[in-house]
């Protein structure tokens, strides 16, 4: 649903696509029978503290026809842009939506861990960062990736000096460059055993991982992956 909207502080970006090589169609195959793309909208809502917009962000590839149409079913704002420069999509999405600031979440990560996210943004409201991560460097496992980002970095950049992986990866050239801007990371302590483990959704494999914590944890309001893995009852997934 693309509609003009009034310039808004912060929004959450679900960057999602149907054209996956390794499984395509992902973000709506369907989890304890609900796609994907809604269990990760669902676990914010249902969980953040925070009342942020929330958009899908995807391509112009004919192959997003029917994730528009699911977004335009279930009224989830929605914007397709660039199918390989995400950067270039993240902008003109920018435009459209006319916001400040950006939470980025990928469709495939069906724990992304949302008590984080609300710690992150807290973080990010004391207006003294440009860039609030949990990317750099990485200590939380695979899966539970979460960047948040004032918009105005991405819009003073020229784009000729990103390279192919820049325009994909969008925050690798500010990780690159850190000297040039603010940025927090939240580092997971102890975390050595765990960060290699991956919870996200890439293949047939992960697919039916996934389907089996959320059956063994159907009970739970919120599955906190991370809580589960640190307690070590989740090793028999990974």
């Amino acid at each position: 649903m693309r509609k003009k909207l009034k310039q808004l502080n912060m929004v959450i970006l679900i960057y999602a696509r149907l054209s996956s090589k390794r499984l395509p169609n992902k973000v709506l195959c369907k989890i304890n029978s609900k796609p994907l793309l809604s269990l990760v909208i669902d676990r914010i809502k249902k969980i953040s503290s925070y009342k942020i917009p929330i958009i899908v962000i995807s391509s112009k590839h004919h192959s997003d026809n029917r994730l528009e149409n699911y977004c335009i079913n279930k009224k989830i704002n929605f914007f397709r842009g660039d199918l390989n420069n995400v950067f270039n999509r993240t902008l003109q999405c920018s435009k459209i939506y006319n916001f400040k600031s950006f939470i980025r979440v990928c469709a495939d990560r069906p724990f992304f861990d949302v008590r984080l996210m609300d710690k992150m943004i807290k973080k990010f409201e004391e207006k003294r960062y440009e860039i609030v991560t949990n990317q750099f460097p990485r200590t939380y496992p695979k899966g539970l990736a979460c960047e948040i980002a004032d918009i105005n970095i991405f819009r003073k950049l020229n784009q000729k000096k990103l390279n192919p992986y820049d325009k994909e990866h969008i925050f690798n050239f500010f990780y690159r460059n850190n000297k040039n801007y603010n940025i927090f990371n939240f580092l997971l302590k102890n975390s050595k055993k765990i960060r290699n483990i991956d919870y996200s959704l890439n293949n047939k494999k992960d697919l039916l991982k996934t389907r089996k914590i959320y059956n063994n944890f159907s009970s739970s309001k919120y599955i906190d992956i991370l809580e589960i893995t640190k307690k070590n009852e989740s090793t028999k997934y990974t």
